[in-house]
């Protein structure tokens, strides 16, 4: 279902993810788990698969749990103490660099270099839908610690990320879901809704 292949460099893809900011929802968290990602999978099969209902909403931590295990991350490391939220354009993962696994943060390199544990991060990601049966996640912009990351320092970055890890799309900040025709997903205030017709 989807066009994104479990990949081991799904922490450094969610690494890189964590550096795009917009401002911080109002809205409390919810964090990563194994059981989460498997709650959201069970629901997209409810809706897109099985087809044994119309829609559901799963849950912000669940749905970003669902989205990083298709990345490869499984099981999702113990000291990824991120959180995640999601109002109506928006999903928004949240927390300290302190949050983000030890081999995440070795990963990210000079992007991370000298910056102190304490240093709030946040990823802002959008939903698009390029396509008739396509969802787009696609990371937006970059903040570390409330500094905006220049867009051609992003765009270096993750264009390297996407040659290696095609699972990310070219641009190496795109995630890519296939859908029957007839689905759609939304984002609503605490969640991600799936639909699909009742015919």
């Amino acid at each position: 279902m989807s066009t994104v292949r479990r990949r081991p460099a799904g922490l450094l893809a969610l690494g890189l993810a964590l550096l795009a900011s917009a401002p911080a929802l109002q809205l409390e968290g919810q964090a990563f788990s194994d059981a989460g990602a498997r709650r959201a999978a069970a629901g997209v099969d409810s809706v897109f698969v099985a087809r044994t209902a119309a829609r559901t909403v799963i849950p912000g931590g669940d749905f970003g749990s669902y989205l990083i295990t298709r990345l490869g991350v499984a099981p999702i490391p113990p000291d990824l103490g991120l959180r995640v939220a999601v109002d109506s354009d928006r999903i928004v993962l949240s927390g300290r660099v302190r949050d983000l696994p030890a081999e995440t943060r070795q990963a990210l390199g000079t992007l991370l270099f000298m910056v102190p544990l304490a240093t709030p991060i946040a990823g802002d990601i959008t939903l698009t839908r390029p396509a008739q049966g396509l969802v787009r996640f696609r990371l937006a912009a970059a903040r570390v610690g409330g500094i905006p990351v220049p867009e051609a320092m992003l765009r270096a970055a993750f264009q390297q990320v996407g040659r290696q890890y095609r699972g990310l799309g070219a641009s190496g900040r795109d995630v890519y879901l296939h859908i029957p025709p007839d689905g759609n997903v939304d984002l609503v205030t605490g969640g991600v809704r799936l639909t699909r017709s009742q015919t």
